[in-house]
């Protein structure tokens, strides 16, 4: 960075700007001391955003000119495919990537196949970057792990040195969140307690796992509310049966656009379940954990590495184990003095920007 030079000028590109995605992008625009202004395009067509996205913003910053210090992008877009499509002097502007998930190791829809395509663009956007950041440590492990046998579906002239390479100029860091007002304690769950789930209602969540649990807790006699957070993605029909089941009792249902409201709904739960079949960091258990929620999460994912180091029963294994879990929970059998919201406290923006800072500060 320049002698004297305090505020870098950043230039953010998302090809698939909701969810996690977008508030990664809003909280640092929020939160960096230094000037971000984004390119983005709508949370739709992942597969056309990583085959075609690169040209296009490729093509708005030659023809806008702006002014830029950093590039930042995430593993939507295909790095190498922009780096070269860049006329000078944007060409050489640092480019930092940022992995929220990845093709390697994502599990595929039932309605998709297999395409190698979309791992090794991944691949490729690593090798070109200046900085590989992901958003956990178990992240960055899986898909580093991952690489030797990937790329060893190629039947010959296969490059050398990827993993060690992307190795050397990766680090991790997670999503942030936003900060509700002191330390809200882990809630003790009632004998009819309010359930939260605010993940989105696709495959890879498994809402069929959370629905089967729920209705096999009110078959055995079990009072419960339930609150159905997240995006539907138009797959209502994964909760229509336990919708009817619940009636009165589900609390809500669908995407709610208001902060706030969302907020709200953490404060009033008692429990945040995730039947995540895949989660490189979750932020919806981050909010909800720092908003007071006691968490009931799968043993697979990246939660071990998260919050397994904490007192009390936490991580299940399986249908039958999140519902055991459960029943255990509401009989009043788990203690709940664990410090997870304090520990949560540690994604909050307040606490990362100021390291996201630093990052980009080194990087140019």
């Amino acid at each position: 960075m320049p002698f004297g030079r305090h505020n870098l000028n950043i230039q953010f590109i998302e090809p698939y700007d909701g969810g996690s995605h977008r508030s990664f992008r809003e909280g640092l625009e929020q939160y960096s001391a230094h000037e971000i202004t984004s390119m983005t395009l709508p949370a739709r067509f992942w597969k056309w955003r990583m085959r075609g996205s690169a040209m296009l913003f490729a093509d708005q910053i030659n023809e806008k000119k702006p002014d830029v210090d950093l590039f930042i992008a995430t593993d939507y877009l295909n790095v190498a495919d922009m780096k070269g499509m860049l006329n000078s002097p944007y060409h050489r502007v640092p480019i930092l990537l940022y992995m929220h998930e990845n093709q390697l190791t994502y599990p595929l829809s039932p309605e998709e196949e297999f395409d190698f395509h979309f791992g090794f663009t991944n691949i490729l956007s690593c090798i070109a970057a200046d900085k590989v950041v992901f958003n956990s440590e178990f992240h960055r492990n899986l898909f580093l792990e991952s690489i030797p046998k990937y790329v060893g579906k190629m039947p010959e002239s296969i490059p050398k040195n990827i993993q060690p390479r992307i190795a050397e100029k990766s680090l991790s860091l997670p999503v942030g969140i936003g900060r509700n007002p002191g330390h809200t304690p882990l809630r003790e769950v009632p004998s009819e307690p309010t359930i939260l789930w605010n993940h989105r209602w696709e495959f890879d969540k498994r809402p069929e796992m959370f629905t089967a649990a729920i209705l096999r807790l009110l078959d055995s006699g079990v009072n419960l509310k339930v609150m159905l957070l997240g995006e539907e993605r138009q797959n209502e029909k994964n909760f229509a049966r336990l919708a009817e089941r619940l009636g009165p009792n589900l609390l809500h249902s669908g995407f709610l656009p208001s902060r706030d409201d969302y907020n709200k709904c953490l404060e009033q739960a008692d429990i945040v379940v995730s039947c995540a079949a895949q989660e490189y960091f979750g932020i919806s258990v981050a909010e909800a954990i720092h908003a007071g929620c006691y968490p009931v999460l799968p043993s697979e994912q990246v939660y071990p590495s998260l919050y397994g180091n904490c007192t009390g029963a936490h991580l299940y294994d399986g249908e039958d184990g999140l519902v055991k879990l459960l029943q255990e929970l509401i009989a009043g059998k788990h203690r709940h003095d664990c410090p997870l919201p304090l520990q949560s406290d540690s994604y909050c923006w307040q606490n990362l920007a100021p390291r996201y800072d630093k990052l980009f500060e080194e990087i140019v």
